[in-house]
């Protein structure tokens, strides 16, 4: 698969200059190595099937969210452009969480 940025900061993710981006370490790592993981991908179903990538579909919407550490998440979208896969990576979000 592809992998694009709708933001091109978000690209830095994945350079020396990746603390630019102003993320935590742990975020970049983690975001780094499920990028690798989805370029390895021949298809959708082999994403939804791979549970270590914790993707999963967002409500009401195109998108997936990819669970990375520290209560963040990667938002993409996947689309197919002449039978090839796209992952366009939207936003970093960070996941709110109830207090127990």
């Amino acid at each position: 698969m592809d992998i694009e940025f709708a933001d091109p900061r978000l690209a830095l993710i994945e350079t020396e200059a990746a603390a630019d981006v102003r993320l935590p370490v742990a975020v970049i790592h983690s975001a780094r190595q499920r990028l690798g993981i989805m370029r390895a991908a021949p298809d959708l179903r082999t994403l939804q099937n791979w549970k270590s990538l914790g993707l999963q579909p967002r409500a009401g919407t195109a998108e997936h969210l990819v669970v990375l550490p520290q209560h963040w998440a990667m938002v993409v979208k996947i689309t197919e452009k002449n039978s090839a896969m796209t992952v366009i990576v939207t936003t970093m979000e960070e996941q709110l969480r109830g207090a127990a």
